[in-house]
């Protein structure tokens, strides 16, 4: 992965983005990370990133966890029941 400084992305951001292919570029600030620069390819890449930092799904997700350690989750099974049942899912 490239690394570039902030500065040297502002100056090149074009070439960045049309040039650098499916690399990712790492920009740093005083030495230290600061963002990486990606291009998106797929339509669903974007929306796993959205969801990955989305704080809805983070707080749905860290109650599922919650949930499972005290022993209230269910047998994959039974959820795929459910969801068969709910959603006319075909599995």
């Amino acid at each position: 992965m490239k690394t570039f400084t902030v500065a040297e992305a502002k100056e090149n951001l074009d070439t960045l983005v049309h040039e650098q292919g499916n690399d990712a570029v790492l920009i740093v600030e005083n030495g230290q990370p600061l963002a990486i620069l990606s291009l998106v390819t797929d339509p669903d890449d974007m929306e796993r990133l959205k969801m990955a930092y989305s704080p809805e799904l983070q707080a749905i997700l860290e109650e599922s966890r919650r949930e499972i350690r005290e022993g209230k989750g269910i047998p994959a099974e039974e959820f795929w029941r459910q969801m068969e049942a709910d959603y006319e899912v075909a599995t």
